[in-house]
């Protein structure tokens, strides 16, 4: 199985993030789990996850794509960086950082895949990937290559806000954007359902539906629907309800204890 290439998408501009995200939708094993408006945003991120790939433009207010990249060296985990601008000029100052690529807007599919694949050879070749298969069994993945969340890095207000697990009530994806719903409040979060759902504890997290996480220790009433789905009531100031798909029933009953 080819190994997800997560990505970091970094532009001042709305529409050239979503165009970028629509074209990097397009490779199953590239997986975006942030987005940023400026460096500032994206150090933040930077600074709480690993990231194997940041799309990067360059001209952005405050300090540029750039410097950013320049400030990345001498990290632990330095991920590649793609500077994708619509200025030919900043071709030689991005190699010298260097960079893995640098794409001009608008990006022509065929050369996005060119780039896709030179990320996969140097994400394959640091893993070791071709080296001879060891016999017996399979290795598995190290838990620090994903290490699990300790709080959940939300947005408000312009503003950065590390939310403690322990007031997520729920979690939930609307269009391209995932919210998580404290008692009282909705923040923003960048990082995806998937991403959640492999690095918030599962003892105390469950992925109910495609669409939600709950937080079990937040669930006030658990009820049947229809066709075998059941109805979770939350303990928010709404008192949401959040829907469990029928093939995460079993799951459920596993952490309640249900019959």
């Amino acid at each position: 199985m080819s190994m997800v290439l997560r990505a970091l998408i970094v532009d001042d501009e709305y529409p050239a993030r979503m165009e970028l995200r629509y074209q990097l939708s397009q490779f199953p094993d590239v997986e975006i789990i942030g987005e940023a408006t400026n460096a500032r945003e994206a150090m933040t991120l930077i600074n709480a996850l690993d990231y194997d790939v940041i799309f990067l433009d360059v001209q952005m207010p405050g300090m540029t794509g750039i410097e950013l990249a320049r400030s990345l060296k001498g990290r632990a985990v330095v991920p590649k960086v793609v500077f994708v601008t619509a200025y030919e000029n900043y071709a030689v100052s991005a190699f010298e950082i260097p960079a893995t690529d640098y794409l001009l807007k608008p990006i022509e599919a065929d050369r996005l895949a060119e780039t896709i694949q030179r990320l996969r050879e140097a994400k394959a070749a640091s893993a070791g990937e071709g080296r001879p298969e060891k016999t017996g069994e399979a290795e598995r993945p190290s838990a620090e290559a994903r290490p699990q969340l300790s709080f959940l890095l939300c947005e408000k207000d312009d503003k950065q806000i590390p939310l403690p697990l322990n007031e997520i009530v729920y979690i939930f994806s609307e269009g391209y954007n995932v919210y998580v719903q404290t008692y009282s409040d909705r923040l923003l979060t960048r990082h995806t359902l998937q991403e959640l759902t492999e690095r918030l504890p599962s003892t105390q997290f469950f992925r109910s539906h495609r669409s939600y996480i709950v937080n079990i220790y937040q669930v006030k009433e658990i009820s049947p629907y229809f066709n075998g789905a059941y109805i979770m009531k939350l303990k928010d100031k709404e008192h949401s309800e959040v829907i469990v798909s029928r093939a995460n029933v079993k799951r459920m009953k596993e952490l309640f204890s249900l019959g």
